[in-house]
């Protein structure tokens, strides 16, 4: 007898929580958020970026925000996107990627890797509190046929 899978559907909730930590692994490491990594330079054009005086800009438009497009224009000879002062190491190469990267760490290692390590610790707490809602409501989208398709 061949065995058949159900199709799960999109589990909204692990797909929250996916995003808040890789989006907090993207602040850490690139200055940006991780809509803004992936979108800007390619789907999307580059908005202002962080800067010394406004470090809440999440865009990719600043020489310490970088962003996918960047990296691959980098990876292909390119240029990573920078500019800025020679003498602060702000070269338009690998070394001042590197430089960007570990102004990035220093600037938002600390609280991104405190995002990392709490986020998935808030969310296994708040699936145990909210399970019987959840079953309610999954329950609901299996009754309307749509349990293959989305999961709360």
């Amino acid at each position: 007898m061949k065995r058949t899978r159900k199709k799960t559907g999109l589990n909204l909730v692990n797909t929250a929580q996916s995003y808040i930590v890789a989006s907090a692994a993207t602040r850490a490491l690139f200055g940006t958020d991780l809509a803004a990594f992936a979108t800007q330079g390619w789907l999307l054009p580059k908005t202002a970026g962080a800067s010394s005086a406004d470090m809440s800009r999440s865009g990719a438009g600043s020489s310490w925000s970088i962003s996918a497009s960047e990296l691959v224009m980098g990876m292909f000879g390119q240029g990573f996107g920078q500019s800025g002062n020679v003498h602060q190491g702000w070269t338009n190469d690998g070394a001042g990627l590197s430089n960007a990267i570990k102004l990035n760490l220093q600037r938002h290692g600390a609280r991104s890797l405190g995002t990392i390590i709490a986020v998935p610790i808030a969310f296994t707490i708040g699936k145990k509190l909210t399970a019987a809602p959840r079953r309610d409501i999954n329950k609901f989208l299996k009754f309307g046929n749509l349990s293959s398709v989305v999961k709360v």
